[in-house]
């Protein structure tokens, strides 16, 4: 007995063996951590919200249909705008696709070139906004709450050969001058700006300047507009080659009082990543109990499988973390993205499985539709995703329809009342 015994707890073993070998226990340690995700973005993201309908003389009105519809999310799913898709030479057919679905696949914009130095100022005193001011219009009119990107980038080469050639005063001028004229311009419609962007990349002001100028440059913009979350943003960081530096120069910036209100991580993913990583820097820089973004979000990936591996990893982990109040693609369609290959939708607008996989979390696994009938009380209750909602309440031959607001910020639960007209 005890042999037939000992040879089953040898063969038990060695299953379990073979199981962790051929990679049985990386499956359910991928399971258990998508479950814990999952928690997470459920604890972080919804809240209960209850529909209470009452008739005339508010008294509950039982068994009517409720219909409670999501229409955007509270949360920013963001992408950056091209500047051509809103001259008047791009083919009219490839503009109306583009701009129909940033509308309808994003809440949120970035200027990609339209805002930069370069852009509203290629020579000297020949200042124009037009490009910046129609794509702010366009996402205005739809919807998509803009942030500015970017009032200065560090890295030499991508600073316009006048401004190059300036002396030190010369370039001091210019810099609060523009700095001042955008915070000024945009106060109360652009909420948030990069101040400098990739810092950890380029020290072009500094060496001009003195390292004073990039306190000063956070200053002139918060002083022009106090209301607005000013960022830094840069890359290298998410895959964790330079997270140390940028912790480094984050706490170097807030110990000196400079006004940092935000964190950007750019990314740009060129090779494999894991959710591990991404879990990774992200929790390293929620040290400093400032909001983040991921900034710049493109991957390029040897199959599409993997480039959608890699952005659900990206999306999942990013919103499932309390820190990180925005997501947004670095462009969405290969015919206008510095970069096609990380493009989710092809030249000719056919949806990659990342762009699949992207309208599956977003609109599909966050998102919230609840059809019920109220109780005896009235009401019908939901745990629901912040955003916007379209309520429809039908009783009889009465019905209405109202628009709710959910955010982290409401009563909870938040109670709505809609009163009936009988």
């Amino acid at each position: 007995m005890r042999q037939w015994l000992v040879l089953g707890l040898l063969a038990i073993a060695s299953g379990l063996i073979h199981w962790l070998c051929s990679g049985g226990a990386q499956t359910m340690a991928a399971t258990t951590s998508a479950t814990k995700l999952d928690a997470s973005i459920r604890r972080l993201r919804t809240g209960d919200l209850v529909i209470r309908v009452v008739d005339s003389q508010q008294q509950p009105v039982a068994g009517a249909t409720v219909t409670l519809e999501q229409t955007a999310h509270d949360f920013d799913f963001g992408t950056a705008l091209s500047t051509q898709m809103f001259r008047p030479n791009v083919a009219a057919h490839e503009q109306a696709q583009y701009l129909q679905i940033a509308k309808q696949w994003f809440n949120a914009s970035v200027h990609e070139d339209a805002l930069k130095w370069y852009s509203t100022e290629p020579e000297q005193g020949q200042v124009s906004y037009a490009d910046a001011d129609r794509i702010l219009a366009w996402s205005e009119a739809n919807g998509l709450k803009m942030r500015g990107h970017t009032l200065f980038w560090a890295v030499e080469k991508w600073n316009q050969p006048w401004v190059r050639a300036l002396s030190p005063q010369e370039l001091r001028q210019a810099v609060e001058r523009r700095t001042t004229e955008i915070c000024h311009r945009y106060r109360g419609k652009i909420s948030e700006y990069d101040v400098l962007n990739e810092l950890l990349h380029g020290d072009f002001y500094q060496q001009r300047l003195g390292e004073g100028i990039v306190d000063q440059i956070f200053q002139w913009c918060r002083d022009a507009d106090p209301t607005a979350r000013l960022y830094v943003n840069d890359y290298d960081v998410l895959n964790g080659k330079l997270l140390d530096a940028y912790v480094h120069q984050i706490r170097s910036l807030l110990d000196r009082g400079v006004p940092v209100g935000g964190i950007g991580v750019q990314a740009h993913v060129r090779e494999p990543m894991t959710a591990a990583q991404i879990q990774h820097c992200l929790d390293t820089l929620a040290q400093f109990r400032l909001p983040i973004k991921i900034t710049e979000l493109g991957v390029v990936a040897a199959t599409e499988a993997e480039q959608a591996r890699i952005l659900k990893d990206l999306y999942t982990v990013a919103f499932a973390h309390p820190a990180v109040t925005g997501i947004l693609m670095w462009g969405f369609w290969a015919g206008a993205n510095w970069e096609p290959a990380a493009a989710i939708f092809k030249h000719n607008f056919e949806p990659t499985l990342a762009a699949r996989t992207y309208q599956d979390l977003v609109f599909n696994q966050w998102w919230t539709k609840v059809n019920g009938k109220t109780n005896s009380s009235g009401v019908v209750a939901a745990q629901a995703f912040f955003g916007r909602y379209q309520v429809t309440v039908r009783a009889g031959n009465h019905s209405t329809i109202r628009t709710v607001s959910l955010t982290p910020q409401s009563p909870m639960p938040q109670v709505v009342t809609i009163t009936l007209p009988f």
